[in-house]
């Protein structure tokens, strides 16, 4: 729970050393699509082209190729919503009696990495599955029974994820299947086991456990999937997720605080594409 309440805990004799809380780093930022640029601007208009359909081509006539008609367009129209922010204050009587065990740089680099990468991780996951952005008519891909995910249907929901995408003529590669850790360890207790790639250290580290069906697998806590959400595999292209402002910095001592004063903030959002809704797969249960 953060602290709120301004409480400094000073002691007579405090340890020389500030225990640092458990990090895992971004876990979709490797598959997040950073194809458009929101530079200067809060909204973009993603443009895609119409396609026509065949038709027979007529050996006599004027329209041998069919009726001649202008190609058009459909417009998807992008707008960032999150404009987050965070401050604190640290203080040089609070950091003097706890042998300056908290230093402004390192606090800052904690807070973003702890704090803010989290919340762009669950934000960014939940918008995936609910398909954020998408307009009238468009969907994402979502599993036809509402079963909850077990060792003995795991693989087989996966491969049918898989396929449903290749039907829609979703590219093969490029492809990533977010799982929370508990529903893991299904698949590694799965009826069917199906080896994984060898990762690298620092892979494993972002919550990479190999790959199936081509598939790369990123595992993630389970509070950051959304409810009843067992998996999303998507195609980093299908997502649009911009981090558009990164603004950190240290004021020192600044007028009204002996001290250090921390400010964070950062506008990002997460949109799926119309063109692309097919290469996001949403399994669902009931329960």
């Amino acid at each position: 729970m953060a602290n709120t309440n301004g409480t400094i805990n000073v002691a007579t004799l405090y340890e020389k050393k500030l225990e640092e809380r458990f990090s895992i780093g971004s876990k979709t930022n490797d598959h997040a699509g950073k194809k458009y640029d929101f530079a200067g601007v809060k909204s973009i208009e993603v443009i895609t082209a119409d396609r026509m359909e065949m038709v027979d081509y007529t050996r006599t006539g004027t329209a041998r190729f069919g009726t001649l008609y202008e190609l058009g367009d459909t417009k998807q129209t992008l707008t960032l919503a999150k404009d987050r922010a965070f401050n604190f204050s640290l203080d040089e009587g609070n950091k003097s009696e706890q042998y300056n065990i908290k230093q402004a740089n390192d606090r800052l680099k904690d807070h973003w990495d702890n704090v803010v990468i989290p919340e762009i991780d669950q934000y960014r996951l939940n918008a995936w599955a609910t398909g954020h952005g998408l307009t009238t008519g468009h969907t994402v891909l979502q599993n036809a029974t509402a079963a909850a995910l077990t060792k003995a249907n795991i693989i087989e929901a996966i491969f049918t994820a898989s396929a449903a995408m290749s039907d829609e003529l979703v590219p093969t590669t490029n492809r990533a299947l977010f799982i929370s850790e508990l529903d893991y360890v299904k698949f590694k207790l799965a009826d069917l086991v199906i080896g994984g790639a060898q990762l690298n250290a620092q892979a494993i580290g972002r919550g990479y456990r190999g790959t199936i069906d081509g598939i790369a697998i990123v595992t993630v806590p389970s509070i950051y999937m959304p409810a009843k959400v067992g998996f999303v595999l998507k195609h980093k292209s299908a997502t649009v997720d911009p981090i558009k402002l990164k603004s950190l910095r240290v004021h020192k001592t600044p007028m009204g605080v002996d001290g250090d004063v921390i400010e964070g903030r950062v506008i990002y959002d997460s949109f799926v594409l119309d063109a692309k809704c097919k290469g996001v797969y949403v399994y669902k249960s009931a329960t």
